[in-house]
């Protein structure tokens, strides 16, 4: 190449030499910026990818906790509503056994004081009865001593007309004696069975119990079992942080106790 050829771009070889290695190098610059911007958007866009898909994957999982914490939320609440409806039916049930034994407290305490009222008729009927034997038995001893005394009295006048001798006196007046003696006795029968008839008849005091023996057992097992049951709730839902439901539930009680087994 000469310097006075009009086609010549370049003057010297030099500055073509320049030239050319400045388009190269900005066509390896071209060339190396599609590269990086390919790459990014091919990074960016495999990026987005697994976003989407991680997004995606997580959005599976929260609907499978939602799902499963909407079904443990169920399974709660069936829960809830079985045991409570077992309280409730226990609850029933309490009160109709309290009811029934109520019931029968009263009908043994009618029956008793019907019992107890029966035997005192009966008693003071047989202590008419005795009353009347008596009043007759006095009736007849009076009856006999009115009879005894004109034998008395004429004994006595036969004593005193007669003059008998001193044999015949002295069994005259043993016999006056036997007479009068049996005459005091029976009058002394008569003042007894009097008294007897006029004191009062004394009645002991019948104590009558409200609540029978057995029901204060039942009511002792049952007090006993509800102490414990509270004593669970509040040791192991309110003290222990768990619960207050698994308390009711086989399946704790016998982690428990394997626990113990395996402590021991």
């Amino acid at each position: 190449m000469s310097v006075d050829n009009p086609n010549q771009e370049y003057r010297t070889r030099e500055e073509y030499k320049r030239a050319k290695a400045e388009e190269l190098q900005r066509k390896k610059d071209a060339e190396k910026r599609a590269k990086d911007e390919a790459r990014q958007q091919k990074d960016a866009a495999e990026k987005r990818v697994k976003d989407e898909a991680r997004q995606q994957r997580d959005a599976e999982k929260r609907a499978k906790d939602e799902a499963r914490q909407q079904k443990d939320a169920e399974k709660r609440a069936k829960e809830e509503a079985r045991q409570q409806k077992d309280t409730e039916k226990r609850a029933k049930d309490e009160a109709r056994q309290q009811k029934d034994a109520v019931q029968r407290a009263k009908d043994e305490a009618r029956k008793d004081a019907e019992q107890r009222a029966r035997a005192v008729a009966r008693k003071t009927e047989n202590a008419k009865q005795q009353t009347q034997t008596v009043t007759q038995k006095t009736q007849n001893v009076d009856k006999q001593s009115q009879a005894v005394a004109p034998k008395t009295k004429s004994a006595d006048q036969q004593a005193a007309t007669k003059a008998p001798s001193q044999k015949g006196e002295k069994g005259a007046t043993s016999k006056v004696k036997k007479i009068e003696k049996s005459a005091t006795r029976e009058a002394q029968r008569t003042i007894e069975s009097k008294n007897g008839e006029t004191e009062p008849v004394s009645y002991k005091r019948i104590r009558i119990r409200l609540i029978p023996i057995w029901l204060r057992i039942i009511l002792l097992l049952v007090l006993v079992i509800v102490s414990v049951m509270t004593g669970a709730v509040v040791g192991y839902g309110m003290l222990g942080g768990g619960e207050i439901a698994e308390v009711f539930k086989e399946s704790t009680w016998t982690h428990i106790l394997d626990l113990v087994d395996k402590g021991k």
